[in-house]
């Protein structure tokens, strides 16, 4: 099967998704903040934004539309504020439910995954993803494998993937071999404190790894806290 073209919120799914089963493989805080960061990243690579003072500055050329990165453009420039990253990646996070629904919609229309609509105890409505085929899974694990060993000359897009794969947890998706585990986590948080890329691009894309980071482990620290009452 021919390589498919994949936002980087289609490939943080895909990534995190069970290959056979109808869930994800890490918790739903990693998936809500992977979501956010993951639109937010496709919008910075996309050349949505401005960066101005630490602050995300939607330009006033991008169109809303029915497509994820549409409703974030929609609820960012509806909303009347420029909030810096941590700020949006947590709004976002909070309204995750819909733009994953949203990414699953537009991955069913590609034939990627299978949605089938379910109800708990017959009264409440829910959706399960399947994933298709394994190949398009285990090809994007393979090369963004390959792009973290090598690490250098590796492209913005893999980077980013790469940063949201260090934020969210996932280096075990990607190895299960020990010494190449080991290896992957090395490469990650080199990545991350380096972060290769350049320009506005790479200063936003690096501002929204660090909010991720920040938001997760905020969010950590108050489940934690709360547990303890």
């Amino acid at each position: 099967m021919a390589d498919k073209v994949l936002s980087t919120a289609e490939k943080f799914v895909m990534i995190a998704h069970h290959p056979e089963r109808g869930r994800f493989m890490v918790s739903q805080m990693y998936i809500q903040y992977g979501i956010a960061g993951a639109i937010l990243l496709d919008m910075t690579l996309e050349n949505n934004f401005d960066i101005k003072d630490g602050r995300l500055l939607l330009k006033t050329g991008r169109q809303a539309d029915k497509t994820v990165s549409g409703l974030v453009a929609s609820m960012i420039s509806g909303s009347g504020k420029s909030g810096k990253p941590g700020y949006w990646v947590r709004r976002i996070a909070g309204r995750y439910n819909r733009y994953l629904r949203q990414i699953l919609k537009e991955m069913e229309q590609k034939r990627l995954v299978r949605l089938e609509d379910r109800k708990f105890l017959g009264l409440i409505p829910y959706q399960k993803s399947f994933l298709i085929e394994s190949y398009t899974r285990s090809n994007l694990i393979r090369q963004l494998k390959s792009s973290i060993l090598v690490y250098k000359g590796a492209s913005e897009e893999n980077m980013a993937l790469a940063g949201l794969v260090e934020a969210c947890r996932m280096q075990r998706i990607l190895s299960s071999d020990r010494g190449e585990l080991r290896t992957i986590k090395t490469q990650l948080k080199k990545i991350v404190k380096e972060s290769p890329v350049s320009d506005a691009v790479g200063m936003t894309i690096r501002e929204v790894q660090a909010a991720i980071m920040a938001s997760i482990t905020g969010a950590v620290v108050a489940a934690t806290a709360g547990g303890r009452h």
